[in-house]
């Protein structure tokens, strides 16, 4: 990239707050730009990409939801027993 593209356009301001780890922000800003008629098709494929990194991935919710479902279980027959 050159000096004289470096930092310009919205995309730095989504990568900024993914560094800081404000990923709600960079949700936002990256949906904003998405409904931007304004916002060019490279920012709109980096946007697209920000959403699609930080969705979860389908697995780790299944297993999650596993763990849940037998913490449930092991907590009611605590409560009978």
């Amino acid at each position: 990239m050159s000096k004289a593209r470096k930092g310009a356009g919205p995309a730095p301001r989504v990568a900024t707050r993914l560094e800081a780890g404000d990923h709600g922000a960079a949700r936002r800003e990256s949906r904003r730009l998405l409904a931007d008629p304004a916002t060019d098709e490279a920012g709109r494929r980096e946007a697209a990409a920000v959403l699609v990194s930080l969705e979860p991935e389908s697995g780790a919710v299944a297993v999650g939801l596993g763990g849940v479902v037998v913490a449930a279980i092991l907590l009611g027959w605590l409560l009978a027993g």
